[in-house]
């Protein structure tokens, strides 16, 4: 996508070059998959041996789809629907926690089952998790002081990603016939003046304040969940730190 920052550190493509990190990455895919078949018989959980192998490709190839579709509205600028945009989510940020979660169901061990947490309950809490998760990273590319400095200044406008909160911006301005933050994203703009003038845009169609609420709703329904089945601390944790709270808003 041609992110140039990693988590504070410049991306691998641009130490190694394109076609060895590519290469790279995709060996690693491989050796995954061969790992999956490699996963020892747990007779005792009653699985198919082909079934870790099954999972692992199913989710990979949602995984690519949404990427896919990710990067398809970027290059032909066409703004997604709420749906649809759910959708890829699911698909690529769900992707590899689903599938986690997916391996790890199917090798829990039977006498240490939860009776309030079942195959449905965990796929909801995943699904949940995972929008929370890539909202946040979305508000966090345009309003997060921590963000900022790590990575850079609103990237995914440099981008023209359609993010969640672009998105929504894009289709309220399309609702009052208007276009500036289409036309700004078409730019792929570095300027940070203009990427500034988009923020201060989003935050008057009340963007910014809206998925704030979200988040937070998402945080509380993620924490009722876990506590219907029965508790977590390492999850519990996991989700704290993923808090509203814990976001430097940035000015714009």
């Amino acid at each position: 996508d041609n992110s140039t920052m990693r988590r504070g550190q410049p991306a691998a493509y641009l130490i190694y070059g394109k076609s060895e990190v590519i290469n790279i990455a995709n060996l690693k895919y491989f050796e995954a998959g061969r790992l999956a078949l490699e996963l020892p018989d747990f007779s005792s959980c009653d699985i198919d041996k082909c079934e870790p192998s099954r999972i692992f490709n199913d989710w990979m190839i949602k995984l690519h789809q949404g990427q896919g579709l990710d990067i398809y509205w970027r290059d032909h600028f066409e703004c997604p629907t709420i749906e649809q945009y759910i959708d890829m989510v699911l698909r690529k940020t769900g992707g590899l926690m689903m599938l986690a979660f997916d391996l790890m169901y199917i090798f829990r061990a039977p006498h240490r089952q939860n009776k309030r947490f079942d195959k449905k309950s965990g796929d909801e809490f995943m699904a949940t998790f995972s929008r929370m998760f890539q909202i946040r990273d979305d508000f966090c590319n345009l309003w997060d002081a921590k963000y900022a400095a790590n990575k850079s200044y609103c990237e995914d406008l440099t981008e023209g990603k359609f993010s969640w909160v672009i998105v929504q911006g894009v289709l309220k301005e399309q609702a009052a016939g208007r276009s500036q933050i289409m036309s700004i994203l078409k730019q792929r703009t570095s300027d940070d003046n203009v990427k500034r003038h988009c923020c201060k845009l989003l935050e008057s169609l009340g963007v910014q304040k809206e998925t704030q609420e979200l988040l937070m709703e998402m945080e509380v329904e993620l924490h009722r969940q876990i506590e219907e089945f029965g508790g977590n601390e390492l999850f519990q944790t996991i989700v704290d730190r993923l808090s509203m709270k814990r976001i430097e808003i940035l000015t714009s």
